[in-house]
């Protein structure tokens, strides 16, 4: 008698580091959110991490989600540990230290922390039309 045969893990490969850094920047958005501050001193070891985030976080299309949200970038000398603060509109500070954090897991966390407080339009989707189920069928 053959023993029957399991599937471990996922059914299909993950799509790879830069589609999930594209899904994430997707969702970002700076509606909650006062002013951005990143800090990095250019030669410590991880702050090429914290340039990475301040690119996607100045594309056009985040920037239009709130016009009057603040990005400033802060370079300094004095060896200190990068750091992105988050100023949201509720007079709230989230401080992500970032030493030993990679893009990703950022985007990921200000996704989860921030960009889930934006509430979503209800008159989207009271524009769409309720159809009866004789009209669903055709």
């Amino acid at each position: 008698m053959a023993l029957p045969f399991l599937y471990h893990g996922s059914f299909s490969r993950s799509t790879g580091l830069f589609s999930a850094l594209a899904k994430q920047t997707k969702l970002l958005n700076l509606k909650p959110t006062k002013r951005i501050d990143f800090t990095f001193d250019p030669f410590t070891d991880n702050a090429h991490v914290v340039r990475n985030v301040v690119n996607y976080f100045y594309q056009d299309k985040v920037r239009d989600t709130n016009p009057k949200c603040l990005l400033k970038t802060n370079v300094v000398n004095d060896r200190s540990e990068p750091i992105i603060v988050v100023k949201l509109v509720d007079d709230k500070k989230i401080v992500f230290k970032t030493n030993n954090l990679s893009s990703l897991d950022i985007l990921v966390k200000y996704n989860e922390l921030v960009s889930s407080k934006v509430k979503v339009d209800e008159a989207v989707d009271a524009a769409k039309p309720v159809l009866t189920k004789s009209q669903k069928r055709r």
